[in-house]
């Protein structure tokens, strides 16, 4: 991932298959999420123009719960 500044982090995740991230814009705090929505619109966006081979990233930025003061 990289960092508002531009600086790039690594994060090990638990899972080992295909999944993405919920990250917390506030304390950094990810939770491994499972979208196989994401996987079939993906896979169809790049058959139609073409492509193979493709893979992606996906991370969706918010507040977690405590930061959010919920």
């Amino acid at each position: 991932m990289r960092t508002e500044a531009g600086e790039m982090l690594f994060r090990r995740c638990a899972t080992t298959g295909r999944h993405h991230h919920l990250l917390c814009r506030c304390c950094g705090r990810t939770v491994e999420v499972e979208g196989p929505e994401v996987e079939r619109w993906a896979d169809k966006v790049a058959r139609k123009h073409g492509f193979t081979d493709v893979s992606h990233t996906l991370e969706v930025v918010g507040l977690c719960p405590e930061c959010a003061g919920s």
